[in-house]
């Protein structure tokens, strides 16, 4: 009984909603849509003319209005004689369903609004895309609306995130009155200044009064500059409208402007969560019959990956554009690995590539390393763990793939570990974005770090970001790197997010090494603790680190070690290119050796022994045509110290 009896209610409702009953009652004096009429004549006559017109608007607008409450008195009657009906039979008839038939004399009831139909469009008329109930955004805006002052709103959000969905929804609401009474029977009419004359936008402000109806929405009003033209009408109760723009429009400008502020309150929009996001990714897959070639670990692998690696776009949006460019592939089915595939190609990360191979790469890490950097096996085997730790089972931490701080002398492998890094685990030695840091000693710079590194870091998003001598950057700049250590993230001085998700941070410092060698020791904590006594770099800092790896002075045998790699890559590119070579012997490695090793400066003097002695003596070679395929013997004795 008692669902019979709502839903008889539900069609009680639902025929006041339709004739409009109401509304035509109390506008049935008022001229037919108050319809406009200009006489081409002059003097009495036009007022003739006119005033005829107006009499025969009105005179239409009764009959009219007459016929259609009749009609719905009509229809009342036989609704209250099948109360009877309705309270025995258990009959489920909604409301929200009734309306969506739309109403006969909604509109008639309202003047009609020329310049608003001619420049705006009506909300209600976008397309039914899903919006979860009760959200929060939209019934603080009911709210702000309702009021009887400063009933304005401001709404601030990411692009994306289902501003203009919202809207278009709040619109139905309202004119199916599924909103607040206040709000019902009114109309949600976007306008774009983009298209229009100031002259035109003030009509149309000047009609939305009139109207008593009407709430102006213009999106995005950081392009345009539209709140000089909106002012003189801010006071007007009779004047609503709802605004949106982006978080960094906001804060710079809008928050600070009290006139606007004064009159609207601020509506914040958040992206959805996952599971909200793939909800709507479901809406769209059936709205767009994609739903034989779309699985649900499809659109997990697409809300997971962009929430991932596209940062700098909201979800809804960013999702349901992949959806968009994934339904146009020649395929019965789309896959995971087509997801994988496309994500890849949008963001320059190697997705595939990065979980088939990854496990590898971090199981032969430590041996491959070894190979290319000499005498640091401490620090390697400290690295090698570090990302092994951070990669095994937390691949969802927000933090970068992995952190470290190197100390040490210089010449003793710092740079070099991370150039191999780069080259093994990302694919090649140019994925390492580097800065040296003794260009941002002032504070000046900040902004241009901020920017160059957030635009680095966005075109390469899988790759080492490599900063040198860090201690000589200015110690402001070096607070950044607390929330990208943190939190793997941080926005730049125009509002972009940059993740770093997928990179691997290296920070070198040659603190503390005069230190090292005039005491003579390698004990990490007590040259840390000179560092932190010496006001060089904070603990809060130095502590954000997945591993700090202390590189220690090279011996005389891991000079010659380095001696021999660096001539067999002379040899190598000797090959390739000349067709001959040196003949490496155990006198030549000592020689060099001995002759390079400067426990001051590490490799650095070796590289250009090599270069002074060794090379500039194949040079004079290849000038006298040597024969190809030839070996060249370098006699150890011509390259002895003078």
């Amino acid at each position: 009984m008692k669902t019979g009896i709502q839903s008889w209610q539900a069609i009680i409702k639902f025929i006041l909603y339709y004739f409009s009953i109401g509304g035509l009652l109390r506008t049935f004096f008022v001229p037919w849509r108050q319809e406009r009429y200009e006489s081409d004549e002059s003097g009495i006559w036009k007022w003739i003319e006119q005033g005829t017109f107006y009499l025969f608007a009105m005179v239409f607008g009764m009959v009219l209005r007459t016929l259609t409450i009749v009609m719905g008195i009509i229809v009342l009657g036989i609704a209250f004689m099948l109360f009877p009906l309705f309270a025995i039979l258990p009959i489920t008839i909604r409301f929200k369903d009734l309306v969506k038939l739309g109403s006969l004399g909604r509109d008639w009831a309202y003047p009609r609004t020329w310049e608003l139909d001619k420049h705006g469009r009506d909300l209600r008329h976008s397309p039914e895309l899903l919006v979860i109930d009760h959200d929060t955004a939209i019934e603080q805006m009911e709210r702000v609306l309702s009021r009887k002052t400063q009933q304005n709103v401001l709404i601030t959000g990411s692009q994306g995130i289902g501003k203009s969905t919202r809207l278009a929804y709040l619109a139905r609401k309202m004119h199916r009155d599924l909103s607040v009474s206040a709000l019902n029977g009114k109309r949600l009419v976007q306008l774009f200044p983009e298209e229009m004359a100031v002259v035109d936008i003030q009509s149309c402000i000047k009609e939305a009064i009139k109207a008593r109806n009407i709430v102006l929405v213009i999106e995005n009003i950081e392009r345009f500059n539209i709140v000089g033209i909106l002012e003189p009408y801010l006071d007007n109760n009779h004047f609503q409208m709802i605004l949106t723009t982006d978080w960094s429009s906001y804060n710079s400008t809008y928050k600070h402007n009290d006139n606007l502020m004064r009159v609207s309150e601020v509506v914040e929009m958040y992206p959805p969560d996952q599971k909200t996001t793939m909800m709507y990714l479901m809406d769209w897959v059936h709205l767009n019959h994609e739903t034989k070639r779309m699985n649900q670990d499809v659109l997990a692998s697409v809300v997971v990956l962009t929430d991932k690696l596209m940062m700098n776009s909201a979800q809804p949006e960013k999702s349901i554009d992949i959806l968009e460019e994934l339904s146009v592939l020649d395929v019965k089915e789309i896959t995971v690995q087509d997801v994988e595939h496309l994500i890849s190609q949008k963001t320059n990360v190697p997705l595939g590539a990065l979980q088939n191979d990854e496990k590898d790469k971090l199981i032969h890490l430590e041996r491959v390393l070894k190979e290319h950097v000499i005498g640091q096996d401490t620090a390697i085997v400290a690295i090698a763990s570090a990302l092994k730790r951070g990669r095994a089972g937390v691949s969802d931490s927000p933090k970068p793939i992995g952190s470290f701080l190197f100390f040490g002398p210089t010449g003793v492998g710092k740079t070099h570990t991370a150039k191999m890094l780069a080259q093994y685990y990302f694919g090649a030695e140019h994925l390492m974005i580097r800065f040296d840091m003794s260009e941002f000693r002032e504070l000046d710079t900040m902004s241009r770090f901020i920017e160059r590194l957030g635009a680095q870091v966005e075109e390469n998003p899988f790759s080492l970001v490599f900063f040198d001598e860090i201690e000589k950057a200015h110690p402001d700049i070096l607070n950044i790197f607390l929330q990208v250590l943190d939190e793997g993230e941080f926005h730049t001085t125009t509002g972009r997010l940059i993740s770093f998700r997928n990179a691997i941070i290296i920070c070198t410092s040659n603190a503390g090494s005069r230190y090292m060698m005039e005491n003579s020791t390698e004990s990490q904590e007590l040259i840390i603790n000179h560092i932190v006594s010496e006001g060089i770099l904070r603990p809060e800092f130095i502590n954000r680190f997945d591993a700090t790896v202390l590189y220690q002075p090279l011996s005389r045998p891991d000079i010659e070690k380095v001696t021999l790699i660096m001539l067999n890559k002379l040899n190598k590119d000797l090959r390739k290119r000349h067709q001959l070579e040196v003949i490496i012997t155990e006198s030549l490695i000592k020689t060099i050796a001995r002759k390079g090793h400067d426990p001051q400066f590490g490799v650095r003097p070796l590289a250009r022994v090599i270069q002074d002695d060794i090379e500039t003596f194949v040079a004079d070679a290849l000038l006298m045509d040597v024969p190809k395929n030839f070996c060249l013997y370098i006699d150890e004795t011509k390259i002895q110290p003078k």
